[in-house]
């Protein structure tokens, strides 16, 4: 039996990418938590941000602490999965501000992209240290490749980075195939590879384990079926089922 770590940026992260991965590998006997990096409050002082103040329209869960109603998606969906889970109180981006600043991160979808560098290099020690502390020696840790460059994303991995330790890495869905990036050029050619068979059992609990996240569903698809096609389609071209050691 294995324990593995997975790092997740946001709630539905881990369970976007590799649900079935992790269903398949808690059905087994493996024991599978999944920390959700970027599950933070929004900051007391400041406004909800345009931005934010759209999501939260679209996301459908009212105005009251959506953070915490976005957790109890993940805690279904964790439950679905077999998985375990723990948060750290980065916030999402969307409610991030430039330090010492009325700035807002994010102002368009865009800016979703943006370099951490410099205004939000503060945020990788403390989340590098989080890990250090609280990572078992015994752990396998899988850490997104952050296809897309969402700039939580590529908080998560490179906080992860910074531990100086051989990490596997999961390909970030659904970046890959609406942007269609090469994984050849994120995936060294001496990396380690393992691969899981998504049974049609671990297929069902990946769909339903996102379904769980319904304000994040509306938000990718027009409806739930389509969110189930787009899945089904996605693992059997072979996605979904592999992480890359290196």
């Amino acid at each position: 039996m294995k324990k593995w770590i997975f790092l997740s940026p946001h709630f539905d992260d881990v369970v976007l990418s590799v649900g079935g991965l992790v269903w398949e590998l808690t059905n087994r006997g493996d024991k599978v938590e999944i920390w959700t990096i970027c599950a933070g409050d929004p900051p007391f002082d400041k406004p909800l941000t345009d931005y934010g103040q759209m999501l939260h329209i679209f996301w459908e869960l009212g105005e009251e602490d959506v953070p915490y109603s976005r957790s109890k998606e993940d805690i279904a969906c964790c439950q679905v999965l077999k998985a375990s889970y723990r948060r750290y109180t980065v916030p999402d981006n969307i409610y991030r501000y430039i330090p010492g600043t009325t700035e807002p991160v994010v102002k368009v979808p865009d800016d979703n992209a943006g370099p951490l560098e410099p205004d939000e290099a503060y945020l990788l020690p403390p989340v590098t240290d989080f890990l250090r502390k609280n990572l078992a020696e015994e752990s396998e840790l899988a850490i997104p490749l952050a296809i897309g460059h969402h700039r939580d994303h590529v908080l998560t991995r490179k906080a992860a980075d910074l531990l100086s330790i051989p990490l596997w890495h999961y390909v970030d869905y659904p970046y890959i195939i609406r942007e269609k990036y090469d994984l050849a050029e994120w995936i060294p050619a001496q990396a380690e590879q393992y691969s899981v068979l998504v049974t049609p059992e671990g297929l069902k609990a990946w769909q339903d384990g996102f379904a769980c996240h319904r304000s994040q569903v509306i938000f990718l698809w027009p409806d739930e079926a389509e969110m189930r096609q787009s899945i089904e389609a996605y693992s059997k071209s072979g996605g979904g089922g592999t992480l890359w050691k290196f």
